[in-house]
């Protein structure tokens, strides 16, 4: 993290947005979406937090090719403070790396949520964007990430069971009462006129059973090198060569940015702000 972000005064504090990258199934391209995204809105200049928050599997930080000596699990378990815990990428772009192979985490229970947010709450207004790479499908650990965030991406591929997942996600956050905004992003699309098409019956579904509107955000092209930068962890240093694939992104990226400054929470309210959203699930 850079050092002149290390203390900041009240008068410096940002209006941040929490953003939540989620997914129905797994293998759609989410983490990639997520990185891909920090990287537009960091070229833009503002300054974003990656939140790694794939419970158990994390792989962010590998995909990259940086080591780590601290995880949010750490900072949950009172090892390190989240400042330490949070390591730079890049100019305007920090990241707070998840934990791997560590089976408690998979159980992630509402006193990690609480205990994590209370520590980032301070940290969280250094930072202009926070994106949040959640695991996939609609549990408890996914649904809590999402329910802490202004707004949710939820991505997903051009495929009938993807979007049939999505649509699950979409449903299950209405349910649980998130009242942020919710958009969604078509992944690994081949064919972007067609394809499209399957991104607004996403939308059509949402508006007609839960009245609720979604806003698709965008397609990102198929590109078929990026597994292969993930397994030799290149894969920052591809997304900035990769001029064509990095266009969708940050057509992407410009489109979430339209929406406006004035939907991020001031420090330090966001705190009770969680609490309001989580009050479903903790039961108050």
């Amino acid at each position: 993290m850079n050092n002149d972000k290390m203390n900041i005064s009240s008068n410096e504090m940002k209006k941040t947005r929490v953003i939540a990258v989620s997914s129905g199934k797994g293998g759609v391209g989410k983490t990639l979406v997520a990185l891909g995204l920090g990287m537009a809105l960091s070229s833009a200049k503002k300054d974003v937090l990656l939140v790694d928050a794939d419970l158990g599997t994390a792989n962010l930080n590998v995909a990259l090719g940086i080591p780590v000596e601290y995880n949010l699990w750490d900072v949950v378990k009172g090892r390190i403070n989240v400042d330490g815990a949070i390591v730079n990428i890049e100019e305007h772009l920090d990241l707070l790396p998840g934990v791997s192979g560590i089976y408690e985490a998979t159980f992630w229970r509402m006193r990690d949520t609480e205990k994590l947010w209370r520590e980032l709450d301070l940290s969280l207004a250094k930072y202009n964007y926070v994106i949040i790479d959640t695991g996939s499908g609609i549990g408890n650990g996914v649904i809590q990430f999402d329910m802490a965030a202004d707004e949710v991406v939820v991505v997903f591929t051009p495929e009938a069971t993807s979007i049939t997942d999505a649509y699950a996600l979409v449903k299950t956050l209405h349910k649980e009462g998130y009242d942020g905004n919710i958009y969604a992003i078509e992944n690994m699309v081949k064919r972007q006129q067609s394809d499209f098409v399957l991104a607004l019956s996403l939308k059509t579904m949402a508006q007609r059973f839960l009245s609720r509107d979604i806003e698709i955000l965008g397609t990102i092209p198929y590109d078929a090198e990026i597994s292969k930068k993930v397994r030799y962890q290149e894969l920052g240093k591809y997304l900035h060569e990769a001029d064509d694939f990095m266009f969708y992104v940050r057509s992407v990226a410009k489109n979430l940015l339209k929406n406006g400054d004035d939907i991020g929470s001031y420090r330090p309210s966001f705190w009770t702000k969680l609490r309001t959203r989580l009050s479903n699930i903790l039961g108050g």
